[in-house]
């Protein structure tokens, strides 16, 4: 566990150059007394934490992947934040929950995953009406994602794209610099999918390019 929360430090903190983006999208938001929300996909919890700090309310935060769910866990923990995150190692589709049940969903890359169309439904069923829903997905085929959004009554209030050059300074950048640091070998092994995804960045950047959808169900 000790290389796991390392790796994850290295991660979670070059992931914090991007919660500027997550704010901005937060503040197209109405203000909501003491909301409900979801973050579906939360990972190692670095929006989920950020959500906790700018908002009122409880977050229910789910993820499908054990060791991110226990790095969060632990951060809950040293934070106090038991009693305003609940935390589930379940998949988005496996949440037991009343449909109409959150104000707010957050879904950063899961519906990359699980398919657009199916996950977004899912998250519609959860939503109360006059809900609102933050997604950050991947820029391809976003025709064809707000054509579908509409379809299911729900109002986009705005959207925003991070490009190539955001995701290099805000995120890449810092990883490639911190893993350049590592002269564990045993821990370096750990960064081997990253650092084949940097590789991958640098060949066809705007593969990458990224965009934020802030939408109402109306």
């Amino acid at each position: 566990m000790v290389m796991n929360k390392e790796y994850f430090n290295i991660k979670d903190n070059c992931r914090q150059g991007l919660l500027k983006y997550l704010e901005k999208a937060i503040s197209i938001i109405p203000i909501i007394e003491n909301p409900q929300i979801l973050d579906a996909g939360c990972g190692s919890g670095v929006p989920t934490l950020f959500l906790a700090e700018k908002l009122n309310g409880n977050i229910t935060a789910i993820d499908s992947d054990t060791k991110s769910i226990a790095i969060l866990r632990e951060k809950v923990k040293e934070l106090n934040l038991s009693n305003k995150v609940n935390i589930f190692n379940n998949s988005l589709f496996d949440i037991k929950a009343n449909n109409n049940q959150f104000d707010l969903i957050f879904a950063e890359g899961l519906l990359n995953v699980v398919g657009f169309q199916k996950g977004f439904i899912k998250i519609i069923n959860l939503l109360k009406r006059n809900g609102f829903i933050i997604i950050h997905d991947e820029f391809q085929n976003q025709n064809e994602k707000i054509e579908l959004i509409k379809n299911y009554d729900c109002k986009i209030l705005s959207s925003f794209v991070l490009d190539e050059q955001i995701w290099w300074n805000d995120y890449f950048k810092c990883l490639e610099k911190e893993i350049s640091t590592i002269s564990n070998k045993n821990k370096l092994k750990l960064f081997k999918s990253d650092l084949q995804e940097i590789r991958l960045f640098k060949k066809t950047p705007f593969h990458y390019k990224s965009i934020y959808y802030i939408i109402e169900k109306t």
